[in-house]
């Protein structure tokens, strides 16, 4: 039997049981498997490219257990397991699934149904055969539009130098139509756009023009499209509302704690507070009409003794979350940077409200910054399918960087030049002490440009990389509690 749900997959195999009115007995061999990208909306640009396994079995094949496995007990009788080489999330296993896995210390044949689930999952592995890996081809092609340098927050870690400055509808319309082109001709199936800023909804006419074309765009060629408006969330009109529900554009808010703490991060220029503009928005414009924006939360030192209750308020809303680390800027403050232990003990507060509520909805690639769990070899899109417009119209790897565009929307063939730009978007297997690590997958060496920020290498360890070996415990248990609830053994 195999149950799919927008959370998850329960695969069983072997003896039925039956479910109780408290909880589901595990006296079967099952597999409860992640399965449904959640589609986290932030300000980089996630990877798009999956990582598979590339090994060849015969019939009479043997198999063992994968060397590299994180396993933890997270239940009377449930196993949570990660594969280095699974090709998304972690798994829970039932006792006897997790017993099955066991028999496998030494090689041995595949002979029961659950086996091949195991292999699926990369659990089991074939015997003298060495795990590898490969790229796969990036199906979506996304670019940052640019559409404003002014807004009316003066947030202490914006990249962006603030002017009055703004992307022109010839300049938007002419982005977007080579950007199909260049969609076409690399053979992309999906053009996701990204509407940002400075603050993108004080001009929400250019982003309607521009996104009406990108529609008339995609019906001509055939590509799917995609749309984000990432805002601050203060300056969000009836209409506006109404034109994200119709169109079906998302919405990510910047949500940097609750009340003073948001205000402190987030400050407006006349002295008013960003919060109660932002949470009026939320709760009189956007949930009554069935829109729940991605709350994107950045955490620096100011802010993380208050993540855990900006957490709890998005959830009490059902907003999707995303848990960012600052990256530090020239201008920014420098008290702002990052300490391990603050960070460590405010994330796992955070959790802990994730636990106490526990959303069915995936929520997992939302945890821990750039960490994505579908395997990837890259931390993000740059030098692959990514890419940001200025409002100029020229073109830059990274939004962080505007300043470096190598190349323009007037020049015919864009990729080839951001390919090669000053920013080295290794592949995780290129970068020193990255090699041997578990989660190298799943975070892939952490972003490139603080990175390099902090050792001068593109193929040196992150800094953020002992914050995350602390936290990605933590959040994969989350992973392993949800699937157990989304599937009814747990209440």
């Amino acid at each position: 039997m195999i149950k799919n749900s927008q959370a998850g997959s329960v695969i069983l195999t072997g003896r039925q049981t039956e479910k109780n009115d408290d909880c589901a007995c595990p006296d079967r061999a099952f597999i409860l498997t992640f399965d449904f990208a959640d589609g986290q909306e932030n300000d980089c640009a996630c990877p798009d490219t999956l990582v598979a396994t590339t090994s060849s079995t015969g019939a009479n094949a043997r198999f063992h257990q994968v060397r590299e496995l994180y396993r933890e007990q997270i239940w009377d009788g449930f196993w949570l397991v990660l594969s280095p080489y699974a090709p998304h999330g972690p798994c829970v296993l039932s006792e006897e699934a997790w017993k099955r896995l066991q028999d496998f210390a030494l090689p041995g044949p595949l002979s029961q149904p659950v086996d091949h689930i195991l292999v699926e999952q990369n659990l089991l592995v074939p015997f003298n055969a060495r795990s590898q890996v490969r790229l796969g081809k990036p199906e979506t092609l996304t670019a940052w539009l640019h559409v404003t340098n002014a807004c009316n927050l003066d947030c202490p870690y914006c990249y962006v130098r603030k002017s009055s400055a703004s992307m022109s509808l010839e300049t938007g319309l002419r982005a977007v139509e080579n950007l199909f082109v260049q969609a076409q001709e690399n053979g992309f199936s999906t053009v996701k756009l990204k509407y940002a800023g400075g603050e993108s909804t004080l001009q929400f006419r250019l982003i309607r023009s521009i996104h009406a074309r990108a529609r008339q765009l995609a019906q001509a060629t055939g590509l799917q499209l995609q749309g984000v408006v990432l805002s601050n969330g203060t300056t969000l009109r009836p209409a506006d509302a109404d034109w994200l529900l119709e169109n079906n554009v998302r919405l990510m808010v910047s949500l940097d704690g609750v009340g003073r703490q948001h205000d402190l991060m987030r400050p407006t220029k006349d002295g008013g507070s960003s919060f109660a503009a932002l949470s009026q928005a939320v709760d009189k414009l956007l949930l009554p009409r069935g829109i729940h924006p991605f709350a994107s939360i950045t955490i620096s030192r100011w802010n993380v003794d208050g993540v855990a209750e900006a957490v709890r308020w998005a959830l009490e809303r059902e907003l999707p979350v995303s848990l960012n680390f600052y990256r530090q800027t020239q201008s920014a403050p420098g008290d702002l940077a990052l300490e391990e232990t603050a960070i460590i003990n405010g994330m796992l507060a955070a959790y802990a409200v994730f636990e106490e509520v526990l959303p069915t909805r995936p929520f997992l690639n939302g945890l821990l910054d750039r960490v994505q769990m579908d395997a990837h070899l890259q931390t993000c899109g740059v030098g692959m399918n990514y890419l940001v417009i200025t409002h100029e119209g020229k073109l830059a790897q990274c939004q962080m960087h505007q300043e470096q565009s190598t190349a323009s929307i007037a020049d015919k063939d864009w990729l080839p030049v951001l390919n090669h730009g000053w920013i080295h978007n290794l592949p995780v297997d290129d970068k020193d002490e990255c090699q041997v690590c578990l989660y190298r997958y799943r975070c892939s060496g952490g972003c490139p440009l603080e990175t390099y920020r902090a050792s001068g290498r593109w193929n040196a360890k992150n800094p953020n990389c002992q914050i995350y070996k602390a936290l990605l415990p933590a959040a994969l248990r989350l992973e392993g509690l949800r699937l157990l609830k989304a599937n009814g053994y747990l209440h």
